[in-house]
């Protein structure tokens, strides 16, 4: 009887060992290889976790349960192997640089004011003045960005931790309106920009930063405002 050859022996290794890679191995390989090929990425920032359910394409799908299964990720005996392809895909990043993480510091700062460095914050509905006249501060120091990459990354830091700490959507005596419809055309008007002129990749970055927003206009706009909030960034 015939031995196979070497060659055949090792094509049938290779295929072997490739099957054995799951959908969440070859993600976070090539997500991992992504970030070491580019030395101003600090690392990824998780906009959308890994979904439960079967549509996980979809922009419907529950936020609350995606971040949820993706901390569960993080416990040493998870089980990522069961993990689809199709739920993989539902993952957003967005990559961070020195500059973005600093203005992230920056607008936390901004937003909290003097409770960004407590361990534990307390909400009013004086918060969201305080935000509404952070809005106006930042809508001036945006206005001095000279280059669309650099009101890009001024742009998500604000839009994320104004994300982040939503109380001012829901507890409010009116006017934040104007507010959401303004951040909305700066974001219409910033992403007419191409990705070079954003500083940005188109792999992970741009697909992160418009699940981020269509996140944020159904959050918004699933909260009561009289007139009703509108972001509409597309």
């Amino acid at each position: 009887m015939s031995m196979p050859s070497a060659s055949t022996t090792s094509a049938a290794a290779i295929s072997e060992t490739a099957a054995e890679v799951t959908p969440y191995q070859a993600y976070f390989t090539k997500l991992n290889t992504f970030k070491d090929n580019n030395p101003k990425i600090l690392g990824p920032m998780i906009i959308r976790g890994i979904s439960k359910s079967r549509n996980a394409g979809s922009d419907d799908d529950d936020s609350d349960e995606m971040e949820e299964e993706e901390e569960d990720s993080d416990e040493e005996d998870e089980d990522t192997s069961k993990y689809t392809a199709d739920q993989i895909s539902s993952l957003r990043y967005i990559m961070i640089t020195k500059r973005r993480s600093d203005l992230l510091d920056e607008t936390r700062q901004l937003i909290l004011g003097d409770q960004a460095n407590h361990s534990i914050m307390m909400f009013n509905t004086s918060f969201s003045y305080a935000v509404l006249d952070g809005f106006y501060h930042f809508k001036k120091e945006y206005g001095k960005a000279k280059s669309p990459e650099l009101k890009f990354d001024e742009l998500l830091a604000y839009t994320y931790i104004l994300q982040e700490y939503d109380v001012w959507m829901h507890d409010n005596e009116g006017g934040m309106d104007g507010m959401v419809k303004d951040l909305a055309g700066m974001w219409k008007r910033l992403l007419k920009n191409d990705d070079d002129k954003l500083g940005i990749d188109a792999e992970y970055t741009r697909p992160g930063v418009m699940q981020l927003l269509v996140d944020f206009k159904k959050k918004v706009e699933d909260n009561y405002s009289e007139p009703p909030f509108k972001f509409n960034f597309q």
